[in-house]
């Protein structure tokens, strides 16, 4: 059984109960104490659980997340600001990887006439791509409904085999403390191997994404490089992308 699977069953269990032994989770789960350990851990990092004497008990449930609709008519000129800022920073022949989300979709516009190589899990993507005439790689596993992301298993095991020479990632929370946050574990998990991977990540936040939480931790504020709109907070100057170009 793959981490990822571990962590949803252990979430869904939880969901159920409020509250498990490690006894129960190795019962259900079938594996060592010390594998239980380390995905509690894990799950802890991210801000799912707590731990207790002898166990774990739920802390929150996932965030809801918009469908892809609505989030394209939230804030599009910030958007599009920060689309035309962070495609410049695409040089010919670079290989990246695009994210799923509003703001990576208007890069593409400013992506044509590059040669580069996009490697993307975003479905709503694929159309502009085609059209913007990009070389285009579209990584397989399990759909998202409501943002139309390809995640899971079979999404990371895939991605595992790249190296990029920079990724763009779309986030839900910035927060100087908490992280870099979204509400799904397996899109969380996707996007921590992205950040491994990478030799630059670029986070694209509209101004009201800062001081948010969410669900899920897949990062670290210090381990990327973040573009913005007009937001403005001292705490950020030196993560934020500063020269002009």
């Amino acid at each position: 059984m793959f981490e990822i699977e571990r962590h949803e069953i252990i979430l869904k269990k939880l969901e159920e109960k409020g509250r498990l032994s490690y006894e129960e989770i190795e019962e259900f789960l079938n594996v060592s104490i010390a594998t239980i350990r380390r995905d509690i851990n894990k799950l802890e990092g991210r801000d799912l659980l707590s731990k207790v004497s002898g166990g774990i008990v739920a802390k929150r449930k996932i965030n809801f997340e918009p469908e892809i609709n609505i989030k394209f008519e939230e804030n599009v000129e910030a958007k599009k600001k920060i689309a035309k800022r962070a495609a410049r920073l695409v040089k010919k022949g670079d290989f990246i990887f695009l994210d799923a989300g509003s703001t990576t979709y208007y890069m593409i516009e400013y992506l044509k006439n590059k040669n580069i190589t996009v490697v993307t899990n975003g479905l709503m993507h694929l159309d502009k791509l085609i059209q913007c005439k990009i070389r285009t790689i579209i990584i397989g596993g399990e759909v998202k409904p409501t943002t139309k992301a390809v995640v899971g298993i079979e999404a990371l095991k895939n991605i595992e085999k790249y190296r990029f020479d920079i990724s763009f990632l779309g986030v839900n929370g910035v927060d100087i403390d908490k992280g870099l946050m979204t509400p799904d574990i397996k899109e969380a998990i996707l996007k921590e191997k992205i950040l491994e991977i990478s030799d630059t990540t670029y986070i694209l936040a509209d101004k009201e994404k800062f001081g948010m939480s969410s669900s899920v931790k897949f990062g670290n504020v210090e381990n990327c490089i973040l573009i913005t709109d007009d937001f403005t907070d001292s705490r950020y100057n030196k993560y934020m992308l500063k020269e002009e170009i």
